[in-house]
């Protein structure tokens, strides 16, 4: 088929047109942008059709427990939570493909023809084209963290995603490499940090890209792939930016999944959304990782439900967040005790830091001396199990276990146990319906 191989013909008057008349490119539309403000409406346009996938990626993950209500309101959810992806029905809810490439539509609208805008200064024009790298490169690995294999020498020249840099949308798109990809959004986080000039969005304004976040985004990038020379000097970045952090001790504190938090550097997704909320509660798994009595963040991100718990960090729209300090913290710590010339005793100063922060006092001082006493292998074992109490119900806890070792999962509902082995191929979701009947050649 000729048209929009990437699900984008039929998306067109959708991704062009739903914003403002001169959201149109030439070979559809009758205006196309021109003026800083044009381009920057643009940009914004890729803000708000940024999926909500990090919330079905968590009742893929261990974090969550379906519960069983009649075949009620989690019917969307169910195939999902037990990695059923052949022969789902029709209710089910399935991974965003279009989204992604409208983003990516609208940011090459910007990188390729902001620069000419006829109105605006140069910094104005390099900090728009800025983000919109770093959104090409965000919505790239999105994909590819879902739809391919992991970044490693043995996967290079496996089959991926489609990659689009263009806004040629009657261009026939094949599936690129693992390796060909990775370097798209390595080239595309570098071009996008170059041109940046804003150091921190003010709140309200913090679902756009900034320095900070764009280090902070690097740096997961770079984790994933077991690059921690690249993580650690990027962590390092965003940290010497902000590295403040709420002190949950205090009652009063803002959480950091609130787009005005002092933590919270990226603002661009609700990451547990509300329709969530009825159809589960927290499994034994997550919920079994914390002390209950000591551990601060437990209290404020799950409440009460009967006799089980539930999450509390989504629900409300205030609550978005893509890239906090703490994970920077996280960060620091796990790269500082791997890269070369790093100092074991500085890793776990980062984490101990943020735990301060976290923990009541007395069980903070057992754990700090808990912490000094360890090995390497012992630290960074903590460190990950700290990702998963820290950004927990976040939309990380999946992608952590496809890049962290892939390991062997079960879950049950309604008395009927379900797997995914080690190294599953479920750990690779298949592409949706509707992209590959729009585009065959996702089947090469």
């Amino acid at each position: 088929m000729k048209i929009t191989n990437l699900y984008i013909v039929s998306l067109l008057a959708v991704v062009f047109t739903s914003c403002d008349s001169y959201l149109d490119i030439k070979p559809v539309g009758k205006v196309i942008p021109t003026s800083l403000d044009d381009y920057r409406d643009v940009m914004t346009y890729a803000y708000e059709t940024v999926s909500f996938d990090r919330s079905l990626s968590t009742v893929r993950g261990d974090e969550l427990q379906l519960i069983y209500d009649d075949w009620g309101d989690y019917i969307p959810y169910y195939n999902i939570f037990i990695w059923n992806d052949v022969n789902t029905d029709q209710n089910t809810n399935s991974f965003s493909w279009q989204h992604y490439y409208k983003a990516i539509l609208n940011a090459n609208q910007v990188i390729l023809s902001a620069e000419g805008a006829t109105d605006g200064t140069q910094a104005g024009i390099d900090q728009l084209r800025g983000e919109a790298f770093l959104m090409r490169a965000y919505m790239h690995f999105g994909l590819v963290s879902l739809f391919a294999d992991t970044y490693s020498s043995t996967n290079l020249n496996k089959k991926a995603i489609p990659l689009a840099t263009t806004i040629d949308v009657w261009k026939n798109y094949e599936r690129n490499t693992v390796g060909e990809v990775y370097e798209q959004i390595f080239s595309d986080l570098e071009s996008g940090i170059k041109l940046l000039n804003v150091d921190e969005q003010s709140k309200g304004l913090n679902y756009r890209f900034s320095k900070v976040s764009a280090y902070g985004f690097a740096a997961r990038v770079y984790a994933y792939v077991g690059n921690w020379e690249k993580a650690h000097e990027y962590a390092k970045k965003a940290y010497d930016i902000n590295h403040a952090l709420v002190d949950m001790n205090s009652s009063t504190a803002l959480l950091p999944v609130n787009y005005a938090s002092t933590e919270n550097v990226l603002a661009m997704e609700q990451t547990f959304v509300s329709l969530l909320k009825p159809s589960f509660i927290i499994s034994d798994n997550l919920l079994n990782a914390f002390d209950k009595d000591n551990d601060l963040r437990f209290g404020k991100y799950f409440e009460r439900s009967g006799s089980n718990y539930k999450c509390s960090l989504g629900s409300k729209l205030d609550n978005k967040v893509s890239m906090r300090t703490s994970e920077f913290y996280l960060l620091l710590a796990a790269s500082e005790a791997q890269v070369s010339g790093g100092n074991l005793e500085t890793a776990k100063g980062y984490l101990k830091e943020l735990l301060s922060k976290r923990l009541k006092a007395a069980f903070y001082a057992t754990e700090a001396a808990s912490i000094d006493g360890m090995g390497k292998d012992a630290f960074l074992q903590r460190v990950q199990e700290e990702r998963f109490r820290e950004l927990a119900c976040q939309g990380f806890r999946w992608y952590d276990l496809k890049f962290f070792g892939q390991p062997s999962i079960t879950k049950t509902f309604n008395g009927e146990s379900f797997v995914l082995q080690k190294n599953d191929a479920r750990y690779i979701l298949p592409f949706p319906v509707e992209a590959v009947e729009a585009n065959p050649n996702l089947l090469n």
